[in-house]
């Protein structure tokens, strides 16, 4: 299997957590690994279980660290074994074979099969077993992970810093309290409205008086000339 990890400590600093972590005890909670680490980055991690009985597996995974584009990536493979249902269907397989050659006649092919199952499981679980160990014990030491980390560039930065100034200036203005005054232009327009709609009943009197003025001037004239008549 093989697998690409990414953390956030460089080369040299994963090279010093390995060899630290090799240097450790084996405890209740900690498995034994044994291996090596190189100058140029290549390591080597290796650890060993019991799988039937007295047979024991021992599962190696080598990888190399690396320093691309910024990010720290740890390379490499180790064998995963086979998990439970794939396990079935090879004993299942080899169970078949073994009745085909036995109803054959060939009796001793089909009895050699037995150990062969047998000899197959120590490699299949023993690896799915160690796999898992040494990559965790892999992602543990280096803090890594399998998804590459984020990256913020100056564009995206300045992009932030505009949307927080912007959003605080509006918060500014929506927390201005509500009695305050308002500016003077606000306060020239509104004088200016009500001087111009007091201005219209001023003219409609002035109109009443002229059309009033214009009524009795008229009335004089057609006086007089009936006294002229008369």
């Amino acid at each position: 299997m093989r697998f690409v990890l990414y953390t956030e400590k460089t080369p040299a600093q994963a090279l010093s957590a390995l060899n630290a972590r090799l240097q450790a005890r084996e405890s209740a909670s900690r498995a034994g690994l044994d291996g090596w680490i190189e100058k140029s980055g290549g390591f080597a991690l290796s650890v060993s279980s019991p799988v039937v009985g007295r047979f024991s597996r021992r599962t190696v995974m080598q990888g190399k660290i690396e320093r691309e584009n910024g990010v720290t990536l740890v390379r490499g493979d180790v064998a995963s074994g086979v998990e439970r249902q794939g396990q079935i269907i090879v004993f299942v397989a080899l169970a078949l074979l073994a009745l085909i050659l036995f109803l054959s006649g060939n009796v001793a092919p089909a009895l050699l099969i037995i150990p062969l199952g047998a000899y197959l499981y120590i490699p299949m679980n023993g690896d799915l077993h160690n796999s898992t160990v040494l990559m965790n014990e892999l992602q543990r030491t280096l803090k890594a992970r399998q998804t590459p980390p984020k990256r913020t560039d100056a564009a995206s930065s300045a992009r932030a810093s505009g949307a927080a100034r912007s959003t605080g200036t509006a918060k500014a203005v929506s927390a201005r309290p509500a009695g305050t005054a308002r500016p003077a232009g606000a306060a020239r327009t509104t004088g200016a409205k009500s001087s111009s709609s007091g201005a219209k009943p001023a003219a409609s009197s002035s109109r009443t008086t002229t059309s009033g003025t214009r009524t009795t001037s008229s009335g004089a004239k057609r006086t007089t000339q009936s006294k002229s008549g008369s």
